[in-house]
């Protein structure tokens, strides 16, 4: 069942890392994947975005919370996520799409994502369990036989945890999911703190563990004292809150009864359990697959089908081979979808290779190149000869410097060698690219 928040409630802060219920387990599932019942639960698609989280849900997108901002413009998956190392990704400028009336954006990147999360579309998500990965606080003080309040920024890590969807609310007109912090699963059972935000919630929808909702608020300030003020106030994550107050100098304080429990988000009686928070994403389908339906269509795709997509999308309808010039400025088709310049336009030539020789006898070469290499299943291979005919592999260049053009798209890599001793006549370089 659907609810609107009441106004005390409404003022909750933004998320941030999970608390877990178990006493004895206050670092549960830091930096360390789900196994068992809930590997691939989720916790592979998460990137950080900022000092939060995001995931990934095209191969060339990613959904976090809109209230982050977007200030980004790599975003890193770290080897905790995907067990193998540390990845970059660079985002898109002016790429951010905001979910109309939520708190979500999609974010489009250059390169290519190797896995992405697929979306959960049906609104039945309340009484359903659920894994949710963030980024925040652990505990700190223990208030005894209520629940913590949230630990300092030492505690900030990665974390997943499980707990139940209780059904959806509405705030600002976001379309939020909420569940609650009580002791029904155990030791993973989690509450969101400040900094989870952007951080994805997953349910099992068969066999398949899909995104379900994505970090927005916790319940908002709490106070112990007799007199409430923002002075006094903490944050806090607790199984029963009753005896606190809950609120704000600006919205108002409430005190929160020591009986009886509500399911009803406009009782304050609510509030003796603290909440989370997500934007829902059952709720906007039909805009979030506008955004990445055509990055969906070509993830099966083979290169040479990208290839023939990224000509027919530039206009590009004859002279289509890899080695023809569509738009005759001397610059192969490959060659322009190497570096990112248009193949219709006969003003733009991008070389992919220039080579210089500075006074001091070495070989410098620049070489400019799509972020999408591995995406576009482009390999460049830079090859010298002494007589045209026989080529080899030059293998002895050192790679001085990268520069990344975040708005182009490519990045400019400086490599310099020294040539050898039997190099002393003509020598002859080029660049061979492969397009499988």
């Amino acid at each position: 069942m659907r609810k609107s928040l009441c106004v005390w409630f409404a003022l909750g802060l933004p998320a941030a890392a999970l608390i877990f219920r178990d006493g004895v387990s206050p670092a549960a599932n830091t930096e360390t994947a789900p196994t068992g019942a809930f590997a691939d639960s989720g916790w592979q698609y998460q990137i950080r975005y900022s000092a939060f989280h995001g995931t990934m849900i095209s191969p060339k997108h990613f959904i976090t919370a809109t209230h982050l901002g977007a200030n980004q413009t790599v975003i890193t998956q770290p080897v905790i996520f995907n067990g193998v190392e540390e990845r970059s990704y660079t985002i898109k400028p002016g790429s951010r799409r905001i979910i109309n009336g939520s708190d979500l954006s999609v974010f489009e990147i250059w390169e290519t994502f190797d896995l992405y999360a697929p979306l959960y579309t049906t609104v039945d998500e309340p009484g359903r369990e659920m894994v949710i990965c963030g980024r925040g606080f652990g505990r700190g003080i223990e208030i005894a036989g209520q629940g913590w309040r949230w630990g300092g920024t030492a505690t900030r890590l990665s974390r997943w945890g499980r707990n139940i969807i209780d059904g959806g609310v509405t705030s600002g007109g976001n379309d939020l999911l909420f569940f609650t912090f009580n002791d029904l699963l155990g030791q993973d059972e989690a509450a969101a703190t400040g900094g989870d935000s952007g951080g994805g919630w997953f349910v099992k929808d068969g066999p398949t563990w899909k995104l379900a909702g994505v970090s927005f608020s916790v319940d908002g300030n709490y106070s112990e004292d007799a007199v409430p003020t923002n002075a006094n106030g903490f944050r806090g994550s607790f199984y029963d809150a009753g005896g606190l107050s809950i609120g704000s100098d600006a919205s108002g304080w409430n005190l929160i009864p020591t009986t009886g429990f509500s399911t009803n988000p406009g009782s304050v009686r609510f509030a003796r359990q603290s909440h989370t928070y997500g934007s829902r994403i059952s709720s906007h389908i039909p805009e979030i697959n506008a955004l990445i339906n055509p990055a969906l269509a070509l993830a099966d795709s083979t290169p040479t089908e990208r290839f023939g997509n990224w000509l027919t999308v530039a206009g590009v309808t004859t002279l289509t081979a890899p080695g023809d010039d569509a738009d005759g400025d001397g610059v192969t088709n490959l060659e322009e979808y190497l570096t990112e310049s248009d193949p219709s336009d006969g003003e733009e030539a991008v070389s992919p290779l220039e080579i210089v020789f500075p006074e001091d006898g070495t070989h410098q070469f620049t070489l400019v190149e799509s972020l999408d290499l591995a995406g576009r299943g482009l390999a460049t291979t830079l090859e010298s000869s002494v007589n045209l005919t026989t080529w080899a592999t030059v293998n002895d260049a050192i790679e001085g410097s990268t520069t990344v053009d975040n708005g182009e798209g490519v990045r400019m890599r400086i490599l310099t060698r020294i040539p050898g001793p039997n190099e002393t006549g003509a020598l002859y370089y080029r660049l061979k690219i492969n397009l499988p």
